[in-house]
C-alpha cells in the first residue's frame, strides 16, 4: 500500500481474473470488491508481509495470498497462486511459491497446506515439483433434482 495506493482494486481485478480459470465445478462468480476486501485483505489470519505480488511494470500479473492457520500456529495456508493467462508458462507461479516457502522458513513456520483442483495439471505439477504431497482427498457429490 505505501509503494502503490492503487493495491486494493488493482489486486482485487487481478484475482477476479485468474480465479475465473481455476477448474472449479461450478462456474467462478466475481466477488464483489467489499466482500473481497473483507474477507481476504481484512481476514485477522492474513499476513500481509507473505502476500506476493508479480508485477509487470505497474500492471499485476501474478499473486499467492497466505494465511496462518489459528489451530496450529506454526502451519500456514497458501491460497489461491494466480497468473494472468498472457503471463503463464514463464514460471512465475513457481516464482511466487518459492518466495511464500522463503517467507515461512525464514518465519519459522514448518507447515504449508494448499487445496488444488484435480483436474488443474498445471498447478498440480508446481505443488509437487515444489515437494509439497497430496493429503486426504475430498470428492464433491451433486445430485441434479431436476
Amino acid at each position: 500500500m505505501r509503494e502503490d495506493p492503487e493495491c486494493y482494486p488493482k489486486l482485487h481485478g487481478l484475482v477476479q481474473t485468474a480465479f475465473r480459470d481455476v477448474p472449479i465445478a461450478d462456474t467462478p462468480t466475481d466477488t464483489p470488491y467489499d466482500q473481497w476486501l473483507a474477507f481476504e485483505m481484512r481476514n485477522p489470519n492474513l499476513i500481509p508481509q507473505a502476500y506476493m505480488i508479480a508485477k509487470d511494470g505497474d500492471k499485476y500479473v501474478g499473486t499467492s495470498v497466505v494465511w496462518r492457520l489459528k489451530k496450529e500456529p506454526r502451519s500456514l495456508y497458501q491460497g489461491l497462486t494466480g497468473v494472468l493467462r498472457e503471463y503463464r508458462g514463464k514460471g512465475i507461479a513457481v516464482a511466487l511459491k518459492l518466495k511464500v516457502l522463503d517467507f515461512a522458513r525464514k518465519n519459522g513456520f514448518d507447515n504449508i497446506r494448499t487445496f488444488n483442483a484435480s483436474t488443474n495439471e498445471g498447478m498440480l505439477s508446481i505443488n509437487m515439483k515444489l515437494g509439497f504431497k497430496r493429503d486426504l482427498a475430498w470428492i464433491t457429490f451433486e445430485k441434479n433434482l431436476e
